[in-house]
């Protein structure tokens, strides 16, 4: 379903946005070349870190089984796609080279924690920002070895943008426009994914939950839902841990806020969401009945009381000289139980009333059963 999509976005951003954490020689080799950059030495700890433009191999050497090397890269303002990639140089004396990539933000968070996998891929939107590369080789593989390392970028509105720890909160969720298809993936166990569904009034939102197709071994995503004026929780039509596609339907007042968080194993894989909304209309309830509680007379008059009515909005009261048949209706009644008819009433004469709740909706007029009569004799 996806895969034809999917398979044009990773050409377009580079085989995604793919971060190459530890790759062998079994990777094609990258030919030294002329112009290509070459690592600044010493450049063992981050404020030495060698600067590294996107888009651009670097060739570095691991002296020794202990050397590190530092690289510091920069993502620019808006939504993007970050592919770290390490490979072994062409005049390596060992095929068996290996290396560890460890990425990190400005302040040394770690946002992966990948390594000794040959050919080994993981997909991420970065936020705009200075990032860390660290370099290592794994000792007995890749000493006096070189590599080529280069960071592609491509920005893409269909990423998620990161906002890493502290920063990590709904009130920064990634903005979603209904009928459009996002990516992202969690950058590692404790990662949490928030997007605000941006909408006007009551909604039902649609919310599909799609895994990419190069997703082999899916894990288990954890997908919760807030009102996003007062973070509420709201319940959904199905369970919120899921291995597979799912869709859910949600609904809300306003802004809807999405949190996508790992169960178990989800964490470098890579999920698709796109989400519809259809104006919620209430359905219209129909009021319960009433009865009348009791009738008083007066002369030439008769009040009558009913018990308030669930749903209602006001009251139909019918009259007539017959218990059982010619029932007119009299007055129409709101914002309270009760009613004193004065019209044409004979004294000494017995009255039989009855009373109709109703709810008024736009043009519609709903009613209930009518109330058991009640009869008076008018003084």
């Amino acid at each position: 379903m996806l895969r034809e999509k999917v398979t044009k976005l990773t050409k377009l951003l580079f085989a995604g946005a793919t971060m190459a954490l530890c790759v062998a020689t079994v990777n094609p080799a990258v030919q030294v070349q002329a112009g290509m950059l070459e690592e600044s030495e010493p450049n063992e700890v981050p404020a030495n870190a060698t600067s590294l433009p996107l888009n651009t191999w670097m060739r570095g050497i691991t002296v020794k089984g202990s050397d590190t090397d530092y690289y510091s890269f920069i993502i620019p303002e808006g939504n993007g796609c970050a592919q770290v990639e390490l490979r072994s140089g062409d005049d390596n004396p060992k095929d068996s080279a290996k290396w560890r990539v460890d990425l990190y933000d400005v302040d040394r968070n770690p946002l992966n924690n990948f390594a000794g996998n040959s050919g080994k891929s993981y997909v991420l939107g970065l936020a705009p920002g200075k990032y860390l590369v660290k370099v290592k080789s794994i000792i007995g593989y890749a000493p006096q070895c070189s590599y080529n390392l280069r960071v592609n970028y491509t920005a893409s509105s269909q990423w998620e943008k990161e906002q890493y720890y502290k920063n990590k909160t709904m009130g920064n969720a990634n903005p979603v426009v209904v009928n459009k298809l996002y990516t992202g993936n969690l950058y590692r166990n404790f990662d949490k994914d928030y997007y605000r569904i941006r909408l006007n009034g009551t909604n039902n939102v649609i919310f599909k939950f799609m895994i990419d197709d190069s997703v082999d071994v899916p894990g288990r995503w954890r997908v919760d839902f807030y009102d996003a004026k007062t973070f509420k929780r709201l319940k959904a039509n199905k369970n919120n841990s899921i291995s597979a596609n799912e869709t859910w339907t949600v609904r809300c007042t306003g802004d809807l806020i999405v949190k996508i968080g790992t169960s178990s194993n989800a964490e470098g894989k890579i999920y698709h969401i796109q989400a519809s909304a259809k104006t919620y209309k209430a359905p219209v309830v129909k009021p319960t009945a009433t009865t009348i509680s009791s009738i008083k007379a007066g002369k030439r008059q008769a009040t009558v009381y009913w018990r308030k009515a669930n749903n209602a909005t006001g009251y139909y009261v019918y009259r007539s000289t017959n218990s059982k048949s010619g029932y007119k209706k009299i007055a129409t009644v709101t914002g309270k139980t009760y009613y004193t008819d004065k019209k044409s009433l004979t004294s000494k004469k017995t009255y039989y009333y009855k009373v109709v709740s109703i709810r008024k909706s736009g043009s519609k007029v709903l009613t209930a059963k009518s109330s058991a009569c009640k009869s008076v004799k008018i003084k």
